[in-house]
């Protein structure tokens, strides 16, 4: 009997855990929530972009009793107006939603961030099980700061002419260093802060590629370099050069124009790379609502405002169980389990500095 008693009591414990469990984060959610809307408000930095806000604005929908106060603002400015904010003694911002290089580089150094695992509550929230690779992803070497709520696969490096390229023709990335194209590649320039940093990462610390291909690609193509992407773009749909790099956000544009360009998604033989884009999440300390902060940061990374965000912005949510069918080329952008990427926003690829002096050189030697 006593036997017996000891096995029912096994069997009852783990229930009666979660059922304690359960309880628990839900009476701690209940009193956040309620703190929330005693606050009435949550400010929140998002990226500028009518996609980036309108994703953001359906929080509006699920909690209607707390105001969400926008504010337009790339990451750079944010960071600094975080800090000028600070040495005036004020504190008004709650959460960031946008690119990942500011918030590691300037809000991380200056501890102006909270970690984010602390105002993770919801369970479907807390299970890492349902992110890819089944964990979170940080782009601070802390990981505990700036987190990836999206990963999408870059197929745009380069884009072409489609007068002038057959896209057979080049399926590495060393075929861009074949003599036949040499003076017929533009670039942006990937010595400016920003703008080709992640296409950069992927190449420099790409096994398959890394310095010796930059020093080549840049050194012995005869590459025309630019600062402005819409010049690139111009010179590449005029045909004044057949393959362009680093000007892939000027493409759409020129295609719904009816222009011959187009991203060269051939090239696969040294991989792909992940990038976020303005998918990363920060939780600013001494927020002036530290509960609404909770529920717009739950909200955001929980199914419905994972949903909304992918469906708005276009861009992969690294939450492996909402459907993917509503990206734009989802086969092509949607990054596989079992897959090897080089996801440019970690923190083991930040540091481009060695990189640009490599293509610096490069293109000094040229007489660029």
């Amino acid at each position: 009997m006593r036997v017996l008693f000891v096995f029912l009591l096994f069997l009852l414990a783990p229930t009666g855990v979660a059922q304690a469990q359960s309880k628990n984060w839900q009476a701690e959610w209940d009193k956040i929530v309620k703190g929330a809307k005693a606050e009435k408000e949550v400010m929140v930095g998002v990226e500028p972009g009518t996609d980036n806000q309108d994703a953001v604005r359906e929080f509006s929908k699920a909690y209607p009793d707390i105001r969400l106060n926008l504010v337009p603002i790339g990451a750079r400015d944010f960071a600094n107006r975080v800090l000028a904010e600070r040495r005036a003694e004020k504190y008004l911002a709650d959460v960031f939603n946008g690119g990942t290089t500011s918030p590691t580089q300037v809000l991380v150094p200056a501890k102006a961030l909270d970690p984010i695992r602390s105002a993770l509550i919801l369970p479907e929230v807390t299970d890492e099980s349902l992110w890819f690779k089944k964990k979170f992803h940080f782009a601070d070497r802390e990981g505990q700061y700036v987190m990836l709520a999206a990963g999408t696969v870059i197929n745009d490096v380069v884009t072409y002419n489609t007068k002038l390229v057959k896209p057979d023709e080049l399926r590495s990335f060393w075929d861009l260093t074949n003599p036949k194209w040499k003076g017929k590649i533009a670039a942006y320039d990937p010595r400016l802060p920003g703008g080709a940093s992640n296409d950069m990462r992927f190449l420099y610390y790409n096994p398959k590629l890394g310095p010796k291909f930059l020093q080549k690609l840049f050194g012995e193509m005869d590459i025309a370099i630019a600062a402005d992407r819409r010049q690139v773009m111009d010179w590449l749909a005029t045909g004044k050069y057949a393959l362009a790099l680093f000007a892939s956000r000027e493409v759409d544009v020129a295609r719904k124009q009816g222009l011959p360009v187009d991203e060269l998604t051939s090239l696969r033989a040294e991989g792909a790379h992940l990038a976020t884009g303005a998918g990363c999440l920060a939780l600013i300390n001494r927020a002036p609502h530290p509960n609404a902060a909770r529920v717009f940061i739950n909200w955001f990374l929980a199914r419905q405002g994972q949903l909304a965000w992918q469906k708005y912005v276009d861009r992969n949510s690294l939450r492996t169980d909402i459907p993917k069918d509503m990206l734009t080329d989802a086969k092509n952008r949607v990054p596989q389990e079992e897959g090897d990427y080089i996801f440019t926003n970690l923190a083991d690829y930040d540091d481009l500095t060695p990189g640009r002096k490599i293509v610096e050189e490069a293109l000094k030697k040229a007489g660029k």
